[in-house]
């Protein structure tokens, strides 16, 4: 009987232990943070409704460097956005130089220091979620914040890539309204099918970034690989960027600052062999065009011109400026040829550098205008056979008053 009687409340007590150590397992909060369950050296524990957990893992998992100042109790947590600072059984935190009042003070328990789970987790930007039916919290990291500046200079190194591919997809970077507006995607076109350049950024510059605008300084140079002849040129501009959905930046405006030419020397220290026939030919078109501004006859003008650039340009817009600009007000009396060299050649084209000065009279005051020129003109032959103008580029002008 006793021995039943002894068996009986063993078991019981077996019960009651089981019990108690089934509760207190069931009571143990769980932290979880991005979906993955976090393993503290000792077990967080509530104190008037604030958890509170060992620092050093929460610190960690969130991303946050830790310092210790033993001598002030105070632990730091910091990374590139922000500085979390508690001190041992202080209720006062700082938060980027913030003060802030705490629920809970931080406390050593165990040797190790207890810090309130929430303001920390809050303090990160993180969102915090408390499940009282399962003693459970939840973490979730905020989003990455967008880099602005990482963006723009990826998308400037896409706006390079495009360029040089002679990739149409550069449309995908502006604004649909500025290409409509400005026919950029004629444009853009146009110089893929005439040009054959290497386009660079050589500098650049984040001027401003404010909300969903930026402002870009950019310098960039277009230098000819082969083809048709044309200076390389330099421009200094500044890009209006706007942020849209998906934190894409599109070009919403591009203002020129500056322009130049360059690799000016270098051009005109090429030396290019062409035949005595060929030069003669082309020094004459060129004497003969300027013959035509003493005679103020643009049918003798026109007569140095080939027939693409008269239809480039329109013939009816030449013949007006000529006629109703130049020759209506000044009155050219000399012209002189003062240097010219082939500098380059393509096909049936062939480029001069050439200097040469003229003077006129402006009628109506009577002025007296000397002006130089340094142009790079390019010849072509027409159907004829005959070398005529294709095009003109005015490296340099200067003009004096007698």
């Amino acid at each position: 009987m006793k021995k039943t009687l002894i068996l009986l409340c063993f078991i019981m007590l077996s019960g009651l232990f089981s019990s108690v150590a089934y509760g207190e397992e069931e009571s143990k909060i769980q932290v979880w943070i991005d979906g993955e369950q976090i393993q503290f050296d000792q077990e967080p524990f509530s104190e008037n409704g604030t958890t509170l957990v060992p620092f050093r893992v929460l610190f960690s998992e969130l991303g946050l460097n830790v310092l210790w100042d033993q001598e002030t109790k105070t632990v730091t947590g910091i990374n590139d956005n922000i500085k979390v600072e508690l001190t041992l059984d202080s209720n006062e935190a700082i938060v980027n130089g913030e003060t802030i009042q705490l629920l809970v003070a931080p406390q050593l328990v165990n040797n190790s220091t207890f810090v309130p789970l929430r303001f920390v987790g809050e303090s990160t930007g993180a969102s915090v979620r408390w499940d009282g039916t399962t003693k459970t919290i939840f973490i979730t990291s905020p989003e990455p914040k967008v880099n602005d500046e990482e963006l723009i200079l990826e998308f400037f190194d896409q706006y390079e890539e495009f360029y040089d591919d002679e990739d149409m997809e550069i449309l995908s970077l502006f604004e649909e309204q500025y290409i409509e507006e400005w026919y950029i995607d004629e444009e853009i076109e146009m110089n893929f099918e005439i040009f054959n350049d290497d386009f660079e950024i050589i500098d650049f510059e984040i001027l401003n970034i404010d909300d969903n605008e930026a402002i870009v300084f950019t310098a960039e140079t277009f230098e000819r690989k082969d083809g048709s002849f044309y200076l390389d040129q330099m421009y200094e501009q500044v890009y209006t960027l706007m942020k849209h959905k998906d934190d894409k930046w599109l070009i919403n405006d591009i203002e020129i600052t500056s322009f130049e030419y360059f690799n000016l020397e270098e051009l005109k220290d090429s030396d290019v062999e062409i035949s005595n026939k060929d030069e003669d030919q082309i020094l004459a078109t060129f004497d003969k065009y300027l013959d035509a501004f003493k005679e103020e006859s643009f049918s003798k003008l026109k007569t140095t011109f080939h027939e693409d650039y008269l239809e480039m340009l329109d013939a009816e817009f030449i013949e007006s400026y000529y006629k109703e600009l130049l020759f209506a007000y000044y009155d050219y009396t000399y012209t002189k040829v003062e240097e010219a060299k082939a500098v380059y050649v393509y096909e049936d084209e062939i480029t001069f550098y050439i200097e040469y000065t003229t003077k006129s009279t402006y009628e109506e005051t009577g002025e007296v205008e000397i002006e130089s020129y340094e142009e790079v003109v390019t010849f072509k032959k027409s159907k004829s056979g005959k070398w005529k103008i294709v095009s003109f580029e005015t490296v340099d002008y200067n003009i004096e008053y007698e």
